[in-house]
């Protein structure tokens, strides 16, 4: 699970009294303050804030005051240089945000348990909201053979393409996206790497002949103002791509060899190793039972990962619950979601200081074997429970665990007994 640079923190919502209705559900939106002040209602503790789906009515504003939610995303790419960049992209465009438009992606519940529905016959699925950017191309640095724009036609200058990012309109009328990796605005100018998305296709953009994923998440989109990019001029920046087209092959999407590393221990301070950081949210219940129900397959091993925070070598009163069906605090899902530029995210809503309900997404895109999976799947249950990212790696939070042991570290114990207290 790679993050970009700069670190990622989770996005939180603080929501106000009145919804404007975006017009033709373009552009930014969000809560905004109508200036009235109106008593709270009661904060509902087990409401569970889906995104809003095309084709249903508008949200209105039903957001309760008080709770708010986060999106954290692992990205697959932690740093990449301007080349890395070029070699995993397949699309190099200098271009403008003409409209944007909201979308899901839709994951369906899968099953370890044998004779259980699986696969939309279960009738069960999650939601993840995105945002989907109609880009202008004013020039192309690489564009592979092939390659089609949003009206089906080949990719060229003039022509359109439409670019999926995580993050959009929520059905309690509130947008949610990652911090490091804003949702496009109408307007914006960016040189855009990208990669066609394949896997899985947003709900109602199903249909469309290509869709694009930005290469490493925000490391992939950068920003152009006034003929700017990176400290540079644009036209620098594109020349310095196409350097690299002619010298280098198309390497293919988001692709890394799977690493088997550990961590130094001997340049780690008492410090930097376990000052694990939190949200400022968990679970407030003594013991704390939180229920886990388990929608992936055999490729992620959801319960070890519940396993590996509950028992480990400092007493926590963590008391984690697998379920393979029905309604629980932390929901768990898997899908195909292409070459997103992520392993994985994680949804946390919360009021005050205790959280209401979690939501883990896992990309099969991106498994690569059990130390991979087992490494991302403690590292999204460490999320689901209060905890952010930590900048090294004995702790599984590392924002890039997949190179470290698939376990539970003494720091992540120690945090765990502290947030936790027996």
């Amino acid at each position: 699970m790679r993050e970009a640079s700069p670190k990622k923190t989770a996005m939180t919502i603080h929501p106000k009294r009145s919804w404007l209705v975006p017009l033709a559900l373009l552009g930014a939106l969000g809560c905004t303050n109508d200036g009235v002040e109106e008593p709270a209602p009661p904060v509902q503790q087990d409401v569970q804030v889906t995104a809003w789906v095309p084709g249903t009515p508008p949200p209105s504003h039903t957001h309760v005051e008080g709770t708010e939610h986060s999106l954290v995303m692992d990205w697959v790419r932690e740093e990449g240089s301007i080349e890395d960049l070029t070699d995993h992209s397949a699309l190099i465009i200098n271009g403008q945000v003409e409209s944007t438009r909201f979308d899901v992606m839709r994951a369906y519940a899968q099953s370890k348990v044998e004779g259980q529905p699986t696969g939309e016959e279960s009738g069960t699925y999650s939601d993840l909201p995105v945002t989907i950017a109609t880009v202008r191309i004013d020039d192309i640095a690489r564009a592979l053979v092939g390659l089609k724009s949003a009206s089906g036609g080949v990719v060229a200058q003039g022509s359109t393409v439409d670019v999926v990012f995580p993050g959009g309109l929520l059905s309690d009328g509130c947008m949610l996206a990652p911090t490091d990796n804003p949702l496009p605005k109408m307007g914006e100018r960016a040189v855009f790497f990208l990669t066609p998305q394949g896997g899985d296709k947003p709900v109602a953009a199903s249909a469309r002949t290509e869709l694009y994923s930005v290469t490493g998440g925000p490391l992939g989109r950068v920003l152009v103002e006034d003929g700017r990019a990176q400290g540079g001029t644009v036209d620098a920046l594109l020349a310095r791509v196409e350097a690299r087209v002619s010298s280098a092959q198309y390497m293919g999407p988001d692709t890394q060899p799977e690493t088997l590393l550990k961590a130094d221990s001997g340049t780690v301070t008492a410090q930097s190793w376990c000052g694990l950081a939190r949200f400022g949210y968990k679970w407030c219940r003594k013991p704390t039972n939180v229920t886990f129900t388990d929608y992936t397959g055999t490729r992620w091993p959801v319960g070890d990962a519940m396993n590996a925070w509950m028992y480990t070598n400092i007493s926590n009163s963590l008391y984690l619950y697998w379920r393979s069906s029905g309604a629980s605090d932390v929901m768990v899902y898997e899908a195909w979601y292409g070459a997103t530029g992520w392993y994985a995210y994680a949804t946390n809503s919360w009021s005050g200081s205790c959280m209401t309900r979690s939501t883990i997404q896992l990309n099969n895109t991106y498994h690569r074997g059990a130390h991979h999976a087992k490494t991302v799947a403690i590292h999204e249950v460490g999320h689901s429970i209060g905890f952010a990212h930590h900048g090294n790696c004995n702790s599984i939070m590392y924002t890039d665990p997949t190179v470290c042991a698939a376990t539970t570290s003494s720091c992540d114990a120690q945090a765990a007994a502290e947030l936790y207290p027996y």
